[in-house]
């Protein structure tokens, strides 16, 4: 779950990354997307995420342990760089009601 980001991707997003190489980005108030990602063989703490079959963005990992992972994305399409901090999701978890 995303805990810390710029406007985007907004705070209690969230990132599944599945081992096929299946992505899940999804969020309360945004549509979900299914992408993929893979680690860099040359540098395995460098993701790259490939969306509508066009390389999206990259994420270095900066900080990795049992409850974070701080990452900087780095977007393939425009040049903006964000630093996202997430951590894993503990139990069942539901989208408040935004009404």
């Amino acid at each position: 779950r995303v805990m810390k980001a710029p406007e985007s991707p907004p705070k209690g997003a969230m990132w599944v990354f599945l081992r096929n190489g299946t992505l899940l980005e999804t969020s309360c108030v945004e549509t979900y997307r299914v992408a993929t990602w893979s680690a860099d063989p040359k540098n395995p703490k460098l993701l790259r995420v490939v969306e509508d079959r066009r390389p999206a963005f990259t994420a270095e990992i900066v900080e990795l342990n049992d409850t974070t992972l701080r990452v900087e994305q780095k977007l393939t399409r425009q040049p903006e760089v964000r630093e996202i901090t997430f951590t894993g999701v503990e139990g069942e978890t539901v989208c408040p009601d935004l009404r």
